[in-house]
């Protein structure tokens, strides 16, 4: 429930949000480049509070980030200068950072080892159905009452999730570590750079997130730009976040059975041939179609990346690797606004999409390269068993 309301106010907000910063900049580059002012903050933090939340506990955190994310929403509201505004956007990076550090940090603490999909599948359906209202309610709000009602709805009403937090259940096993969570933190990163399946799940998730950046970004602006209300921008986000509550559960079920890779390849896939043309279309029909085969395909491999995690990594380790994972999302949803903001400025606000086209088929390529060498290990793993299995009936007929 908390997850629930929290994303149905952020949804408010992210859905305006463009529209917003374009009446401190008209050029809808430098709307991105101001955009991704917020992941950078999210950069900085990330890392270690996933660790520190390991120590501390995760509800701290929790309370102290809704507080203060309510009070900045409520000086975007009042705000009316560029420079506060830049201040803004990175307060506002920096505490939405622990936010989804710790959520996630929560399913994994919870989730039994036979479930992790469908677990993190509900934890991504419930925060997708806040994002869907979220994005019809600061849709109507500002085709109703202005493009900076949404700021003022959600400051207030923020204030909800907060006191649900204090009534949150929070897992006793933390780690008994004594060392400072910095020293936990660089002794985890060490073990990740080691892990070749990790890193491939952490380039999944910037390509998801580079996406996601430049959907919310770009996409308000490229229908803005096609003469859509803001109702109507609400509509098509809202489309977009539909897949993830009609298919993020049975999706989660299945790849508890026949495996998440597998699934995760074929998400990528299906979002990689249907974004392409998304950017040069013009009907509300095709756009609506064509935003929700995208999306089916990223609520395929979205909540599976993070399930799979979940399979690799120590239970005590889960807020440090939630900490790492959540830079990689912010990684991404930086670079989405600063390489589109290339394009937009360049070739026009329809090319906006086409860098997300190329992240997706890399990652498609490097699915492909691994699979590859999964197959070798197989093959070399059965061609020993034979040579041994022919040895040990040789030795046994001489005998």
């Amino acid at each position: 429930m908390v997850i629930l309301l929290f994303s149905s106010f952020i949804g408010v907000i992210i859905t305006v949000h463009p529209l917003y910063l374009e009446l401190f900049v008209k050029q809808p580059a430098l709307v991105g480049l101001i955009a991704a002012l917020s992941s950078l903050a999210g950069l900085t933090f990330s890392l270690p509070v996933g660790a520190l939340s390991d120590k501390i506990g995760r509800k701290r955190m929790l309370i102290g980030a809704f507080g203060l994310i309510s009070v900045v929403l409520f000086a975007f509201f009042i705000n009316t200068r560029l420079y506060a505004l830049i201040w803004l956007q990175i307060a506002f990076g920096a505490l939405m950072t622990p936010v989804w550090i710790v959520g996630e940090a929560f399913i994994k603490d919870i989730s039994p080892t036979k479930k992790r999909g469908e677990f993190r599948s509900f934890f991504g359906t419930f925060a997708n159905a806040g994002m869907l209202m979220g994005s019809l309610i600061g849709g109507f709000l500002a085709w109703r009452f202005g493009i900076r009602s949404p700021y003022f709805f959600a400051a207030i009403l923020l204030f909800v999730p907060l006191i649900l937090v204090f009534g949150l259940k929070e897992d006793e096993h933390r780690s008994t570590n004594k060392n400072p969570a910095v020293m936990d933190f660089l002794a985890v990163l060490k073990d990740f750079i080691h892990q070749r399946e990790l890193k491939l799940l952490a380039l999944c998730t910037v390509s998801l997130y580079f996406w996601y950046a430049v959907k919310w970004v770009f996409g308000p602006l490229f229908l803005l730009n096609l003469g859509f209300s803001p109702l109507i921008i609400g509509i098509w986000l809202a489309v977009s976040v539909l897949p993830f509550l009609l298919f993020q559960i049975p999706i989660g079920k299945l790849s508890d059975k026949i495996g998440k890779t597998k699934i995760i390849y074929i998400g990528f896939l299906i979002s990689s041939l249907s974004l392409l043309p998304l950017g040069f279309m013009n009907l509300i029909s095709s756009l609506l179609a064509t935003i929700f085969i995208v999306s089916t395909g990223t609520a395929f491999a979205e909540p599976l990346i993070e399930a799979r995690v979940t399979d690799i990594v120590p239970k005590e380790r889960y807020g440090a690797y939630s900490g790492i994972f959540e830079f990689t999302k912010t990684l991404g949803l930086m670079l989405g606004p600063v390489g589109s903001s290339i394009f937009v400025y360049s070739l026009g606000i329809s090319y906006s999409f086409i860098p997300a086209v190329v992240f997706f088929i890399l990652t498609l390529a490097l699915f492909v390269e691994r699979g590859k060498e999964i197959e070798k290990v197989q093959t070399k793993s059965t061609k020993s068993k034979v040579f041994y299995t022919l040895r040990y009936n040789i030795v046994l007929v001489m005998y």
